[in-house]
């Protein structure tokens, strides 16, 4: 599903040199996930951004699902949902209007993208609140809703970047038992 080949990254900042991403390689499978650890600044979300095909390696490359992101980044896009503390929500939206706003986006056929919402409504719990506006929910709330938004086109890979931070201890169990249903449904999580 994923595989990382020596993928490196160098910026440049005041004449240095500054090396982010160090020669990693890994793989990931259908249904395994996959840990990112270290402190702040260790090349995590640099990662992340070049998997998505957002950021340029220096060197080394990714594939996903069989698509090389050098060559076809469009169609590793299509593939990966991505959970990321600093995506937000439109908070004037209600969770329902926002998801089916991303399903088409996606181009997710309108009967499939309801079916779609239900499917995630009921396995995030996320019914009480969908035409609430985001502006009201917590921060739990959101984080739910912010999963869903990333499964609404059915990806087969899922990129979390920090998907508890800012939560509670309730919101981070919900979101551990959230990944390991993901990696029951044979996505590759990283």
């Amino acid at each position: 599903m994923i595989s990382v080949t020596q993928l490196t990254r160098h910026f440049r900042t005041n004449g240095q040199t500054l090396v982010a991403v160090d020669h990693l390689s890994f793989e990931v499978k259908k249904g395994e996930v996959y840990g990112l650890l270290g402190p702040n600044g260790a090349g995590k979300t640099t990662t992340l951004r070049m998997i998505l095909g957002l950021l340029q390696p220096t060197s080394g490359d990714a594939v996903v699902d069989g698509f090389p992101v050098a060559r076809d980044p469009d169609e590793v896009k299509r593939r990966i949902g991505l959970v990321s503390a600093t995506a937000g929500l439109y908070q004037w939206l209600t969770p329902r209007e926002m998801l089916l706003f991303f399903a088409d986006l996606y181009g997710v056929e309108p009967d499939r993208a309801e079916s779609r919402l239900a499917e995630l409504s009921q396995l995030l719990d996320i019914s009480p609140f969908l035409d609430q506006r985001c502006a009201t929910l917590s921060s739990g709330q959101k984080q739910r809703v912010t999963l869903a938004r990333a499964l609404m086109h059915d990806p087969p890979v899922m990129l979390l970047d920090e998907p508890t931070r800012g939560l509670d201890v309730v919101g981070t169990h919900v979101v551990f038992e959230y990944i390991a249903q993901l990696r029951s449904l044979g996505k590759a999580v990283v």
